[in-house]
């Protein structure tokens, strides 16, 4: 038997798509946007200089839709957009796979959802991703005794104790937590 009596299915294994962890069924359409910065300085009578370029974080966007329940692994329609809703408050990073590329530390930035008379019997969902470039943030503290020249900058002066206040917003999630932790 040839490979060219199997069905397509059989023959062509599609990766599977998920966005944090939820599978995808239909993909209508996607776009991924990678940009490069390069930045420019004026300099004498007008002209301009570049000095270096730096990535701009991914932008991801797609057009998905959700068949009728019995396709949709036993979860109804809304719970399905539920599961999309938390994940996008959630402000939690994650990861979007595809067939051509795995796209990490991503936000959902927008999520939308249409019905009209072609999407009334189906969950069709437009979402809109950007990466989340994390760093870790260091403090030193340097004695004054190892400083080059410590009173350089004028006299010392007691001003009391000193600590950091926190503003917390009630109902805020995500990568932001009390302490910075």
């Amino acid at each position: 038997m040839s490979f060219l009596s199997q069905p397509l299915q059989t023959v062509f294994i599609q990766p599977k798509r998920t966005v944090g962890g939820i599978a995808m069924q239909v993909v209508v359409n996607e776009r991924t946007v990678d940009q490069l910065t390069v930045t420019s300085q004026p300099v004498q009578q007008g002209a301009s200089i570049t000095d270096h370029a730096y990535m701009e974080p991914t932008e991801f966007s797609h057009t998905i839709l959700f068949a009728a329940p019995g396709f949709t692994g036993g979860q109804t329609l809304g719970q399905i957009y539920q599961a999309l809703l938390n994940l996008q408050s959630s402000a939690q990073p994650f990861t979007i796979v595809t067939p051509k590329r795995v796209y990490t530390s991503m936000l959902m930035t927008a999520l939308s959802q249409t019905t009209d008379k072609h999407t009334e019997n189906c969950l069709s969902i437009t979402a809109s991703y950007k990466q989340v470039i994390l760093v870790p943030v260091f403090a030193t503290v340097v004695p004054r005794t190892n400083q080059k020249n410590p009173g350089s900058t004028g006299a010392t002066q007691n001003a009391g104790q000193k600590s950091i206040a926190f503003q917390f917003v009630e109902g805020a999630k995500g990568l932001f937590t009390k302490g910075g932790q």
